[in-house]
C-alpha cells in the first residue's frame, strides 16, 4: 500500500511539489551515464517493484494471471500516463512509458529470485 501511495504522488502531483531530483547527485549521474533525463531514472526505479509486488500479492495459478502480471507494468505505465494527458497541470510522454516498461522489465529478475526462493522453501 505505502508502494502504491508513493508511485501515485510521483506520477500524479504537480511538478512543482516533486521533490528537485535535477540536484541529486545518484540521479544526475545515473542519468548522464544513461543519456537520459533525470526523471525517465525515476520512472524506471518506480517501476521496478511492480512486477515482483504484484506477483507476491497474487500467487498466480492460472497461465493467464500469470501472463496479467508480467504484462502489469505496461499497463500500469500507459495507463499512468494516458491519466496525465487530462491533467491540466502533467503531461503524458512516450518516453515515460518507455522507462516505465524498462523499469518492469528489470524487476523480472527480482521476481524469479523470488520465485524461487519460494520455491525452495516449500520443497524444504
Amino acid at each position: 500500500m505505502v508502494y502504491l501511495g508513493v508511485c501515485t504522488y510521483f506520477l500524479f502531483s504537480t511538478g512543482d511539489a516533486l521533490p528537485e531530483f535535477k540536484k541529486n547527485g545518484l540521479f544526475v549521474w545515473l542519468a548522464s551515464f544513461l543519456g537520459v533525463q533525470p526523471d525517465k531514472v525515476l520512472h524506471a526505479l518506480l517501476f521496478i517493484p511492480i512486477v515482483p509486488l504484484a506477483w507476491a500479492a497474487v500467487r498466480p495459478g492460472w497461465v493467464v494471471t500469470k501472463i496479467f502480471i508480467l504484462w502489469s507494468g505496461v499497463i500500469f505505465g500507459v495507463l499512468t500516463e494516458i491519466v496525465q494527458i487530462y491533467l491540466p497541470y502533467r503531461t503524458g510522454d512516450i518516453t515515460d512509458v518507455a522507462a516505465d516498461i524498462v523499469g518492469s522489465v528489470l524487476g523480472i529478475p527480482f521476481l524469479i529470485l523470488y520465485y524461487w526462493k519460494d520455491k525452495k522453501s516449500t520443497s524444504l
